[in-house]
């Protein structure tokens, strides 16, 4: 059986907590042809260099920060994998999950992009009971061309994704000028060409727990994400004013649900004749903070 190389792209800035856990997971793959790159995007104290030289596969880089999403591009740009998947410093993998997403790529080669449900586990890495998947279902709905029932609904879980190397382009790699929720508008933006495999059990552990500096918890940081959400569309070429126009109605909705339900007391309410016939106008102008 032909054996791709798979690039691990790990992301970490100032935690030096998990990393090991993490790199374990990747050194424990039943998986073996692998290129770990650890991306050190300016971390105050250089704690990832002497966690990496336990692990022979791992190679430490550092760079100036850049936030999240200039660390993962800096980290495709050095990928020498057919297959790019990503791991933040805090998660880590079940062991047979990059064989399993492998032998999907190989077998169907309309799939660019193969994900799976998480466990949440918590921040000693015990399972804490929940689970992030698809319900029983909407299982079949997070396989193939997925991109209008996901968009403004859901995305992936970041530890979980396989993609083929292919997809990353000029336009369509992690916004950089966006600093949380990065993730967000890059899936759907890939969901939009590509088409995804959903594998339902858990191949990834993905920590909670309670920390200000975590990005998932600034809230208000995502309002108006949207609005360069529908900019990202338009500079990936598309050009029919329909498509847009939907696209726009869906991320309005999206942007009204998030504001109203961080924002209780002052909630947004649009008229639907500006909510259906104005929405990118909208998504210009109402959420501002």
């Amino acid at each position: 059986m032909i054996s791709p190389l798979v690039t691990v792209i790990i992301t970490t800035f100032n935690r030096k907590e998990y990393l090991d856990k993490a790199l374990n997971s990747v050194s424990l793959q039943t998986y073996q042809n692998l290129e770990v790159l650890v991306i050190d995007d300016g971390s105050n104290v250089n704690y990832a260099a002497a966690i990496c030289d336990k692990y022979p596969i791992s190679k430490y880089y550092y760079k100036e920060n850049g936030g999240l999403s200039s660390a993962r591009n800096y980290g495709i740009n050095l990928a020498k994998g057919d297959y790019i998947a990503f791991l933040d410093d805090d998660d880590f993998w079940e062991e047979s999950k990059i064989e399993k997403q492998v032998k999907i790529l190989l077998e169907d080669h309309s799939i660019d992009c193969v994900h799976s449900a998480v466990k949440v586990v918590d921040e000693k890495g015990k399972p804490t009971g929940k689970y992030y998947g698809a319900s029983p279902n909407k299982v079949s709905k997070r396989s193939g061309y997925v991109f209008w029932n996901a968009l403004g609904s859901w995305v992936v879980k970041s530890p979980t994704p396989l993609i083929r190397k292919e997809v990353f382009q000029p336009n369509l790699l992690f916004d950089e000028t966006i600093k949380v929720g990065e993730d967000v508008d890059f899936y759907q933006r890939l969901f939009y060409r590509h088409k995804v495999h959903y594998i339902d059990e858990p191949l990834a552990f993905y920590r909670e727990y309670y920390n200000s500096e975590r990005l998932s918890l600034q809230h208000k940081k995502y309002i108006g994400i949207e609005k360069k959400m529908y900019s990202n569309f338009k500079e990936m070429g598309i050009k029919n004013p329909f498509v847009l126009h939907k696209i726009a109605i869906r991320l309005l909705k999206s942007a009204i649900e998030k504001w109203n339900q961080i924002f209780l007391t002052k909630p947004i309410v649009i008229n639907k004749f500006d909510f259906y016939f104005r929405p990118v106008y909208c998504l210009r102008n109402y959420f501002n903070l």
